[in-house]
């Protein structure tokens, strides 16, 4: 039965504070700077799975099916995540592939090299589910399944920004250190902003709230496992993943 989309709202924004991508041990490490040069490579290769390299191609399908005219789909998702994605539009910086590569660069790790990067299966599951729904056409599950998520991520993005400071030798204000400030911001919180505006105004019956729903706990579920295969590969150095492996 449908509830009130507050009601609905709460429940996804406990369930994403709860589970929240900070709290994992891939995580963990690399705040207390455990991670080596080979690990912070690894994940650096396997994270551009997970965010970098989908965007904004997806948002693209979205923008297509969503309903015409709806000035959130126009103000915040096309304007505020997909040109941002794509241009910068508002921080500034470019294609945030970009910006994601200066950093990389940093590790030793070329354009081409991230050009020919094998996703283990864990990073390949998370972003064959990013096209999922929005290649469907269904615009409202595609939303909610990035929308709650990318906002919490500033999060987990501020403590990895702090530990590269104070562990890895980064500066702040620089180009290698870019995308991450630019994630950890006020721009990638706001790229939430669409979740509850859509929410409010599309997932008034049941059938719509379960998709919702169901694309929101699908979406936490697959980034945590994604960062379970880089912690394996990566931290435990898990023989599983040598062909992964430095």
């Amino acid at each position: 039965m449908a509830v009130e989309p507050n009601a609905l709202l709460k429940r996804i924004d406990e369930t994403v504070e709860a589970e929240h991508i900070k709290f994992h041990p891939l995580v963990t490490e690399i705040c207390a700077g455990r991670a080596d040069t080979e690990a912070l490579r690894g994940f650096a290769r396997q994270f551009f799975f997970v965010g970098p390299k989908p965007n904004p191609r997806p948002h693209c399908a979205v923008y297509a099916y969503a309903p015409e005219g709806d000035p959130d789909i126009e103000n915040l998702w096309f304007g505020d995540v997909l040109m941002e994605e794509a241009t910068g539009s508002h921080s500034g910086t470019g294609h945030h592939l970009r910006i994601y590569f200066d950093w990389c660069a940093t590790l030793g790790l070329s354009d081409d090299d991230m050009a020919n990067v094998d996703p283990i299966p864990e990073t390949a599951a998370f972003e064959q589910w990013r096209y999922f729904n929005a290649f469907k056409g269904d615009w409202i599950a595609a939303i909610a399944g990035i929308a709650f998520i990318e906002s919490a991520s500033a999060k987990r993005n501020d403590l990895i920004i702090e530990s590269f400071v104070e562990n890895y030798g980064y500066e702040r204000g620089t180009d290698g250190l870019k995308y991450w400030e630019i994630h950890a911001s006020e721009i990638e919180e706001g790229h939430g902003d669409i979740g509850p505006a859509i929410v409010r105004r599309y997932a008034l019956d049941d059938y719509t709230q379960n998709r919702v729903w169901n694309a929101v706990r699908r979406s936490i579920d697959l980034q945590w496992l994604a960062f379970d295969g880089m912690y394996r590969a990566f931290i435990l150095k898990d023989p599983r993943y040598a062909r992964w492996q430095e």
